[in-house]
């Protein structure tokens, strides 16, 4: 089973979210950031899910503190509004994600799949793939079947990049700006068909424009 760490100063939510997830994990609880910084030394942990607002030490400063150390852990920071200072930072973290307290159960369940199935896409920090389709950060090149895809470059490349990440999840255009383009980019999220549209038009030179799919009402999806 996987081993989970809840880092929740409200004792009666540390223990609902315990049990919402306990038929994939076992839960270790704390309290406050210090105290998680010190189970994180001592124990190997597959997710965390940490309140945004923590004594000693917050949820940023968890990810931050992980980040240092190289400990690549999924962190799910749970809010009760959206609108949190420490957002945008939070999710520079590639394997962070944000969950707002009254959106159920259900959500939160599926939200953590999601999470972990990003996790286990990443293989490292820089190359990612799905089926013949790859793309090197590093070198800042997009490839399909090692055919070069030359006008793939910038926030296309970044965008292609992050939809292999979460490839089979089903993304929203709001997911995909926050990640993609930044919770304080002065660009509007409108930007996002236009992209997809290019995009688009650069898988399908190569034969590979069915892998991205829109999910009518939803988003999109690379699958």
């Amino acid at each position: 089973m996987l081993r989970a760490l809840i880092v929740e100063d409200d004792k009666l939510l540390a223990n609902r979210l315990s049990s919402f997830i306990s038929e994939k994990f076992e839960s270790d609880i704390c309290y406050d950031g210090n105290e998680a910084l010190e189970k994180l030394k001592n124990n190997t942990y597959n997710l965390i899910i940490a309140d945004s607002i923590l004594p000693k030490v917050n949820a940023l400063g968890i990810i931050k503190e992980l980040h240092k150390k190289e400990l690549f852990i999924p962190v799910l920071v749970i809010s009760s509004t959206e609108y949190n200072s420490d957002k945008a930072e939070v999710l520079e973290y590639p394997m962070a994600d944000y969950f707002i307290k009254n959106q159920g159960i259900n959500k939160f369940l599926i939200t953590v799949d999601n999470l972990l199935q990003r996790f286990n896409n990443k293989k490292d920090n820089s190359t990612i793939s799905y089926k013949n389709l790859t793309v090197d950060l590093k070198n800042e090149i997009a490839t399909f079947d090692n055919i070069v895809l030359e006008n793939v470059k910038g926030k296309y490349l970044d965008l292609l990049y992050f939809f292999i990440l979460n490839n089979n999840i089903i993304l929203k255009k709001e997911e995909i700006f926050d990640r993609v383009w930044g919770v304080t980019s002065e660009t509007t999220i409108n930007a996002i068909e236009v992209y997809i549209s290019g995009l688009r038009k650069e898988l399908k030179k190569v034969g590979c424009d069915k892998y991205l799919k829109t999910v009518r009402g939803i988003g999109y999806s690379l699958s």
